[in-house]
């Protein structure tokens, strides 16, 4: 009996291809978690986009997806009726509009925007030699992205402007590597190499190129504020305890770039930035140090207040998320095998609810100028004990608030996913 239970996973996942995913239940309850899941993708292959993409259009009722072979998908939140919008192929999926709703995507050197409802496209850009586009700001003027130089071409870059250190408000798929020591590998090498590099938007209705930085540092995941559209954040990317990730500077071609955090300590990494919906907060995954002590760290841009949410043992995520409201989190879970964190028993979707840390009587004097602490209350949302993580879930919370998107193939087919933050009744 004990060799039967231990073969019933592989059992099963050998069912689910064999059967194909169109035979399983596209609606179902969690008897681990007690939520309600919905299979909202139906092709093999399909996803969704990542954490940081916005992917919501038609007020938030529809949700983008990727198909195979660079096709695009919509999805009606409320019936699961999808649209095959785009079936040229080709096609690199950037984000969803926040103001029209378009689709944007690039495709041979060029930059375009497809009308969910017309399902047609225009030309809005040329994205130029050896660059790439990977951001739209919220009211869909301006694209971001970066332009390195082609491999063997490794001349001295201009030197980097000075970095600031304040910040005055007002004033300034990613794809997926199934080894993880390969994509360390890799990251040090690209590292290493200190490509000459130039983060630039280009105008979407005049096409002007604007150049904002020049460094031999990699550079990548642009993010325009979901509010202000000259806010640009992006990251130093490399191994997390070698850089200083987490970077702002606004999109006028004049502003030096303002450091969000700064490491104090060896080991220290922020890692996996994303906005709040509000644009008022940065937040960020922050181990001090790496794989010991685990938080959500967070940075208000109008402010300057630091607020940290400190995670309990063993619920580390690859990614986390927060409500439209703000007033909830979520994380994607990890697996000890292949993540530093080692987090035991952490193979889930999680829910957090946030809590702060209370002040005592008779505060310092300076106590205001102190970074606000606070802990996360964690709840499961969705058993991932089969999903295997060289995979990223990219959890994201629809426009309402009511769910969390994922990604997974923990029925086999990679499938896009919702589960519904309120327990089922």
């Amino acid at each position: 009996m004990k060799k039967l239970l231990l073969l019933l996973p592989l059992l099963t996942g050998l069912l689910v291809s064999v059967r194909g995913a169109q035979d399983l239940p596209r609606e179902w309850i969690d008897t681990d978690t007690g939520h309600r899941i919905v299979q909202l993708s139906t092709g093999l292959g399909s996803g969704s986009l990542y954490f940081t993409q916005y992917a919501f259009t038609a007020g938030g009722t529809k949700m983008v997806m990727t198909a195979p072979q660079g096709n695009i998908d919509l999805v009606t939140l409320s019936t699961g009726e999808i649209e095959h919008v785009y079936k040229d192929g080709g096609a690199r999926l950037l984000q969803t509009g926040r103001k029209t709703g378009a689709l944007f995507y690039s495709k041979d050197g060029a930059l375009f925007a497809l009308d969910p409802v017309t399902k047609q496209s225009r030309q809005v850009a040329k994205i130029p030699e050896h660059g790439n586009i990977a951001a739209i700001n919220c009211d869909e003027t301006l694209a971001a992205g970066t332009i390195s130089a082609p491999s063997g071409a490794r001349q001295a870059a201009p030197a980097p402007r000075p970095a600031r250190t304040d910040y005055t408000p007002g004033t300034v798929q990613i794809g997926d590597i199934p080894s993880q020591v390969a994509k360390h590998d890799m990251m040090d090498r690209r590292l290493a190499e200190r490509v000459p590099t130039t983060l630039f938007t280009v105008n979407l209705q005049t096409g002007e190129i604007r150049e904002l930085l020049h460094g031999t540092d990699w550079i990548d995941h642009e993010q325009f504020s979901p509010t202000d559209p000259t806010l640009l954040m992006y990251a130093h990317e490399g191994r997390q305890w070698k850089i200083d990730r987490v970077w702002l500077i606004r999109a006028d071609g004049k502003s030096q770039p303002m450091l969000v955090h700064q490491r104090t300590m060896k080991m220290e990494i922020a890692v996996h930035e994303y906005w709040s919906n509000d644009g008022q907060w940065i937040w960020y995954d922050l181990q001090t140090p790496l794989s010991e002590d685990f938080w959500l760290g967070g940075y208000n841009v109008a402010n300057g207040q630091r607020l940290w949410y400190h995670l309990p043992p063993n619920h580390w995520s690859v990614h986390y998320n927060t409500s439209p409201d703000g007033t909830l989190f979520s994380g994607d879970g990890s697996d000890p095998v292949i993540h530093y964190a080692k987090a035991q028993d952490a193979k889930w979707m999680f829910l957090f609810h946030p809590e702060l840390i209370p002040d005592q009587p008779d505060e310092t004097p300076d106590q205001a100028h102190m970074i606000q602490t606070g802990k996360f209350i964690p709840e499961h949302l969705v058993n991932l004990g089969r999903h295997d993580y060289s995979l990223e879930p990219n959890g994201m919370f629809t426009p309402d608030g009511k769910w969390v998107v994922f990604r997974s193939n923990f029925r086999g087919p990679i499938e896009v996913y919702a589960v519904e933050v309120a327990k089922a009744k």
